[in-house]
């Protein structure tokens, strides 16, 4: 299994912290996601961590944090930052060079050039080492408003994903026997089952 997309994990998140109620730790997350192996836990490590510079989540402690459903999910200021690097360089420049400036991820730096190369802002311009170089274009800099990547659209299964998540909570952390949890995992199984029970559809 791949580690989920940084849309995916905010989706678990959200689902097992009850949208910032509870905090929430990487073991639930792992188990959530069902992650076994070594790189996709460690993959999912640096996502969060980029969500706690972004003021996503709050670190409570080492693998233990809080998700803050008023942060702002666009991160705005981070592609302000990269276009202003980006626009600051002359000749070339590669990722490292803007993180260095815009102090954002590597793994965003990489994503934001794929969008400024498809809207012809910037070009690839050889490399050095084992580093692609880029350049801007005539276009890029006339450019002087930040392009923003279109938002992305909404996950059609988030309510789904998010009571799934809530249930591998209860699961990993109550008394199954307890009439509490009973009626939790009921709640968030009919949640799910709202969305993919057909048999009413068909007349069953």
């Amino acid at each position: 299994m791949l580690s989920p997309d940084i849309h995916k994990l905010r989706g678990v998140i959200i689902g097992l912290s009850e949208g910032g109620k509870k905090e929430v730790n990487n073991a639930l997350i792992f188990n959530s996601l069902a992650l076994e192996s070594e790189p996709e836990k460690a993959r999912v490590r640096r996502q969060l961590n980029g969500m706690t510079r972004q003021n996503e989540l709050s670190r409570v402690k080492p693998g233990q944090y809080r998700y803050n459903p008023q942060a702002p999910k666009r991160r705005g200021e981070g592609y302000v930052r990269m276009w202003r690097a980006v626009r600051a360089s002359t000749g070339t420049f590669d990722i490292s060079e803007i993180a260095a400036v815009s102090h954002v991820a590597a793994s965003t730096i990489s994503k934001y050039l794929k969008y400024l190369m498809s809207i012809a802002l910037i070009r690839r311009n050889g490399k050095k080492g084992l580093n692609l170089l880029y350049s801007t274009t005539p276009k890029g800099r006339e450019q002087r408003e930040t392009p923003y990547p279109p938002v992305a659209i909404r996950d059609p299964f988030a309510l789904e994903r998010a009571a799934m998540s809530r249930l591998a909570r209860v699961f990993f952390e109550k008394d199954l026997y307890s009439d509490p949890a009973r009626k939790a995992v009921v709640k968030e199984c009919r949640i799910i089952l709202q969305r993919f029970d057909t048999q009413n559809e068909k007349g069953d």
